[in-house]
Order: structure tokens, then sequence, then C-alpha cells
């Protein structure tokens, strides 16, 4: 759950590497949703489904994203 990451996120040492799909996945909806900064790598298409080609560098927790992981946390 993207949330879960989040909250995570909030507890880390910033800027931060991840490499795990699912895990670039839930970047990508934190994004979206303007509640982190990230620098998100390529995606390529392959047998019908995204692949990401690289890590996902997560700048930043927005002060949206600080307020929805207390709510959360």
């Amino acid at each position: 759950m993207p949330m879960k990451l989040l909250v995570a996120l909030c507890c880390a040492r910033l800027p931060i590497q991840l490499s795990e799909p699912l895990d670039i996945e839930k970047c990508e909806v934190l994004l979206a949703a303007e509640l982190i900064e990230a620098d998100m790598p390529p995606v390529f298409h392959q047998r019908g489904r995204n692949v990401h080609a690289g890590q996902a560098t997560v700048m930043r927790v927005t002060a949206k994203g600080q307020s929805a992981a207390k709510q959360r946390g």
C-alpha cells in the first residue's frame, strides 16, 4: 500500500533510492498525488506490462505528504 511507504519515507534519511518494482509503482502513486518529490526511472513496455528501467530517487516528502502520513500513522 502506498501509504505505508509514505510513512516509512517520512522517517527515512532522504534522498533515498528505491529499486523494488512494487516500491517504484507506489512512488508513482505518491508522486501523482503530490505527496512526494521524486525522480522516476523511464518506463518501457515488455510483454504487455510496464517495466521500470532503473531506480526511483525520492528527494523529499511534501508538506501534504507529511500531513497524510500523520493521519495514517
